[in-house]
Parts: structure tokens; C-alpha cells; sequence
């Protein structure tokens, strides 16, 4: 006998993370100036994606070699072109205790799970 299958409508649902709009300011003094972005927290850390940082032809680039050239080696750079300066934070929150390393798996994860939250559909 086969196992019956539970319908897909009643899968528990799971709550996508509250994206914010935002507007920050970088830059100091003269060069100082004001851009919209968006601010999410995921596995409790808080990231900053500017609005500029996703119209940015190398992102494009590091996202290509990932998914066509099947090469997570771009994924670090992914990840600094999404949050800016907020990469070395980002880094130490998902560091493993034990180990005092990001694996490559959590990093690709986290990634991931970025782009997954700021995609609207």
C-alpha cells in the first residue's frame, strides 16, 4: 500500500521575516548622503541591504558564477556586496563557537536566505 500524501495546503506556514524599508545615511561630511534600503533580521542578526547595493552589475556577475558555474567561491563577495561594511559583523554572528570558522554551508545558507527575504513574491 502506498503512503497517502498529506495535501500541500496544509503544510504548517512558514512566516517569511518582516522586510522594513529604511533610508540610512552613509558617508561623512561632504560625502555624506542618504539612500533607501532594506532591513531585515535573520537568525537574530540584523542586516542592511541598500536598494543601490541590488542595481549593481558585479552582484549580477558573483551571481552568475554561482548558479552557471556552480562556484561558491563568489559567495563571500555576494555577501559583501549586500551588507557594505556590516560584512565583518555579519561574519563574527554566524561564526561557529567550536570551531571560530563560518562554514561554507552557513555562509551560502545565510546568503541565501538574504535574497530569499527581499525577494517580494
Amino acid at each position: 500500500m502506498t503512503d497517502i500524501k498529506k495535501p500541500q495546503d496544509h503544510l504548517p506556514k512558514v512566516e517569511k521575516p518582516k522586510v522594513e524599508s529604511v533610508e540610512v545615511t552613509i558617508g561623512v561630511g561632504d560625502d555624506a548622503r542618504t539612500v533607501a534600503a532594506k532591513r531585515v533580521v535573520l537568525r537574530g542578526i540584523t542586516v542592511t541591504v541598500l536598494d543601490e547595493s541590488l542595481d549593481d552589475f558585479e552582484l549580477l556577475d558573483d551571481l552568475r558564477s554561482v548558479d552557471m558555474d556552480n562556484n561558491p567561491a563568489a559567495m563571500p563577495s555576494l555577501l559583501r556586496r549586500l551588507v557594505g561594511d556590516d560584512y565583518r559583523t555579519v561574519m563574527d554572528q554566524l561564526r561557529d563557537e567550536t570551531t571560530k570558522r563560518v562554514s561554507i554551508v552557513t555562509g551560502a545558507e545565510f546568503v541565501k536566505e538574504i535574497f530569499e527575504a527581499l525577494n517580494p513574491n
